[in-house]
């Protein structure tokens, strides 16, 4: 029994010492790159909430330049404010646009608008601007009853009709980088 156990310690001794010695480096190893793995799924994790989060702001960017178009589109806009201007029977007295306003981020093209039309019409055009894709303000507004009316024209409006744009050489400084 003394022999067998001399024999069973010599053997597990000297036969699987290096089996041993290998299996507990492997277990360190492994130890090692389980914490490895942990810390880049974690990066991982990160790196697609970044690029969802950046998806997200691409979207935002692309919906608020429809917002704020460039210059050379202004051109579009204003011919679309007359149009709704013509299809809610406003007739047009003055369109002049004024010097662009120039701000940090932004520009803007004044126009002083004079209009003839009945009270709904005016109300239509103006609920049509408050809804307008692009951005749009008014400001200076004045309303005056006619002396001579007829059933489609009852008022005179005049007011200051800004519409706002970027310029090209700001639009591409601010525009974002590839993926």
């Amino acid at each position: 029994l003394v022999i067998g156990g001399v024999m069973y310690a010599g053997f597990w001794y000297f036969v699987t010492s290096g089996t041993r010695k290998a299996t507990n480096e492997m277990e360190s190893e492994i130890g090692d790159l389980r914490s490895r793995n942990a810390q880049a799924a974690i990066v991982q994790q990160n790196l697609n909430n970044f690029k969802a989060a950046f998806k997200a702001r691409e979207e935002e960017y692309a919906e608020l330049k429809a917002l704020l178009p460039e210059q050379r589109e202004l051109t579009m806009v204003l011919q679309g404010i007359q149009d709704r201007a013509k299809g809610n029977g406003l007739v047009l007295s003055r369109f002049n646009p004024k010097e662009d306003m120039q701000q940090e981020n932004y520009s803007g093209k004044k126009i002083e608008v004079s209009v003839v039309s009945g009270f709904t019409g005016l109300r239509a055009f103006f609920d049509q601007l408050a809804h307008y894709q692009r951005i749009v303000s008014i400001t200076n507004f004045e309303l005056k009853q006619l002396e001579k009316q007829s059933p489609t024209k009852t008022v005179e409006a005049r007011f200051d009709l800004t519409a706002y744009y970027v310029s090209s050489e700001r639009f591409q400084c601010q525009a974002p980088g590839p993926n």
